[in-house]
């Protein structure tokens, strides 16, 4: 065991200062979060300085501190698992709701703008105007929430349930609103790439049918020696002039129907896991969905709802058709008792990434903390991720087509060369 000098803030907002013996700097930490305790410094003590430190030190008594230990899943029942805690396991749709009508009207209102489909703006501002009229919840919700979808549904109902639904709606706001950025930017971008990608294509295509045929005329006609690479571009030419557009067609539509062949073998799952490995966009894509993963999971144990049942509403919250099934997969292994560290380590459909999350799962207030500071930082990485993107893709997809366009016309400049070259 290490001795660890601190100085932290206490309840009543007085510094405070002591000693504690912990495994490492990251347990003396909590340690000192467990007490409730506003942390400023924590220092390791060696044996030459600890006897000085303790000398000086303004502290009576160093505070009582209880050995650190890593509760295993099944004691996390004292909070989220405890059948007479004050957690709750399943949200019924006939339930008392405590909300209160103005301040949530404002919460939906913020909501309905948010939020892109027409007809769900349309309901929640619904849900608004009948609680700022003095409508009932209940009744407002029973008559507006069956058109919205079941993801939101659930969120909107274990907030109003619990009191919470306030808080738990700004979180999916936030939430929201970071996914609309990311995806406008790499919308923004692609949008562009894909203009300059037709537009070559078109410069190409018009280069390969009409300049590459009449430069053939001229080299066969004066018996000219021709390079392969001259070759090889009259081939192409060949093929473009013979099945057109057909040719880039029929790629497109291969491409669609093996996207839509894995909704019709209810595979998408495996399309996102697919779509993840691809270099920069798969880590944004999976980045975003953990990161609102995180906030909305913060939101809903706060909201005191049990662990299973807020593992697969912040899960639904993302749309991620790999994490939901992720999820589904790990809320059946621990409800049958499995550790959750060791339940998502084996979870074919969690990257390394996913894995330290629950780290802190036997700490329901610091487990909380948690998930919002790694919904922050895994917010931070798409975000970096997506500045690299939108910084590389066109630089990226310009320079191919330069090379494509340059390469055709190098093919036939080299030829061109050399029978200027044999008529002078």
């Amino acid at each position: 065991m290490n001795r660890y000098s601190y100085v932290c803030i206490d309840h009543d907002g007085q510094e405070t200062r002591g000693f504690l013996e912990a495994v490492n700097d990251e347990s003396a930490r909590i340690k000192l979060m467990e007490q409730g305790l506003k942390i400023i410094r924590v220092d390791h003590c060696s044996s030459d300085t600890s006897s000085t430190i303790e000398e000086t030190s303004v502290a009576g008594e160093p505070l009582e501190i209880i050995n650190f230990q890593s509760n295993h899943l099944s004691e996390y029942g004292k909070a989220a698992w405890n059948t007479e805690s004050e957690f709750i396991d399943l949200v019924a749709r006939d339930s008392t709701f405590q909300v209160h009508g103005i301040p949530l009207s404002a919460s939906l209102r913020t909501l309905a703008e948010e939020t892109p489909s027409k007809k769900l703006t349309r309901e929640l501002q619904k849900i608004a105007e009948d609680l700022e009229h003095g409508k009932t919840p209940e009744d407002s919700f029973e008559q507006h929430l069956k058109n919205v979808p079941q993801n939101l549904e659930s969120l909107i109902r274990v907030g109003a349930q619990t009191g919470k639904l306030e808080s738990i709606i700004e979180d999916y706001i936030e939430s929201q609103r970071l996914l609309a950025q990311t995806r406008h930017r790499i919308l923004t971008s692609l949008f562009y790439t894909s203009v300059l990608v037709f537009g070559s294509f078109l410069i190409f295509y018009f280069l390969l049918v009409t300049v590459v045929g009449s430069f053939r005329s001229i080299f066969l006609d004066f018996g000219t020696e021709l390079p392969g690479i001259t070759i090889l571009a009259f081939s192409i030419s060949d093929v473009f002039s013979q099945f057109g557009f057909p040719i880039v067609v029929y790629p497109i539509i291969f491409a669609l129907g093996f996207w839509f062949s894995f909704d019709l073998l209810k595979l998408q799952a495996t399309r996102r896991r697919l779509l993840n490995l691809i270099p920069i966009f798969g880590s944004i894509l999976s980045y975003t969905s953990i990161a609102q993963f995180c906030r909305m999971l913060a939101s809903i144990i706060e909201a005191n709802i049990k662990l299973p049942k807020a593992i697969e509403l912040a899960a639904d919250s993302t749309r991620d058709p790999n994490l939901i099934a992720g999820c589904q997969i790990l809320k059946k292994r621990i409800v049958d008792g499995s550790n959750l560290t060791q339940a998502t380590s084996e979870n074919p459909n969690f990257n390394k990434n996913f894995v330290h999350l629950f780290r802190w799962q036997d700490q329901p207030e610091i487990f909380i903390d948690s998930l919002r500071a790694s919904s922050n930082i895994f917010q931070a990485k798409a975000n970096m991720k997506t500045g690299s993107l939108v910084f590389a893709l066109k630089p990226l997809v310009l320079a191919g087509v330069m090379l494509t366009i340059g390469t055709l016309i190098f093919a036939l400049v080299m030829p061109l060369i050399k029978l200027l070259n044999d008529l002078s």
